[in-house]
């Protein structure tokens, strides 16, 4: 699949976008094709750095059982979407964050509920991520209701918005036929060495 739209090249950005692709090698070991792209609304793809930085990266060292509810998050709204490009990354970060195979595959599944590999906070937000994706949420009481038994008002918050920007990230990927990455060149979130990630 070749791109819509020609992205900005790593190696010869400066300035603000130059800046932000640095940060992006320094965290996650790459600058994606979903960055390279999006770099030519910068102010946008700022917004995207600040805000998972904020939301699911702190988490890297604060709580590595909530950033695997996290990576269910988008992995969920990725399969609902059937967004390839979001999926590959992320099944590949969720594995790095803890899940198991089958408890990505389950993730994805529609029978979720029955499947003893995911705890009950993790169904919870199945459920939840699916009514906001389908933005049925509004009405959904039961969904919220169950959120409000596993996660703080912030969790919750957090959460939806993680779905929120990955309702984009699906739409925007599939909008431009962004291109996956090939495995070993994707996001991590313990990257190699930048002189690995580089080549």
């Amino acid at each position: 699949m070749t791109a819509r739209v020609t992205g900005l090249d790593r190696e010869n950005s400066t300035g603000r976008v130059g800046e932000i692709f640095a940060k992006s090698v320094k965290e996650f070991g790459t600058v994606s094709n979903f960055s390279k792209i999006m770099a030519l609304a910068p102010g946008a793809l700022e917004a995207w750095m600040t805000a998972n930085r904020g939301i699911r990266m702190r988490y890297l060292d604060e709580d590595l059982e909530f950033l695997k509810v996290e990576q269910a998050a988008i992995i969920r709204t990725s399969s609902q979407n059937q967004s390839e490009y979001c999926l590959l990354h992320n099944i590949d970060l969720g594995a790095e964050a803890g899940l198991t195979a089958e408890q990505i595959k389950m993730i994805q599944a529609d029978d979720y509920e029955s499947a003893d590999c995911l705890d009950e906070r993790t169904k919870a937000t199945i459920t939840w991520i699916d009514a906001v994706t389908d933005m049925t949420a509004s009405g959904d009481e039961d969904a919220f209701q169950r959120m409000t038994t596993h996660f703080s008002e912030q969790q919750i918050v957090e959460l939806t918005v993680l779905c929120c920007m990955w309702n984009f990230s699906n739409r925007f990927t599939e909008a431009f036929h962004i291109p996956p990455e090939p495995e070993g060149k994707r996001l991590r979130f313990h990257p190699l060495p930048v002189t690995a990630a580089a080549e």
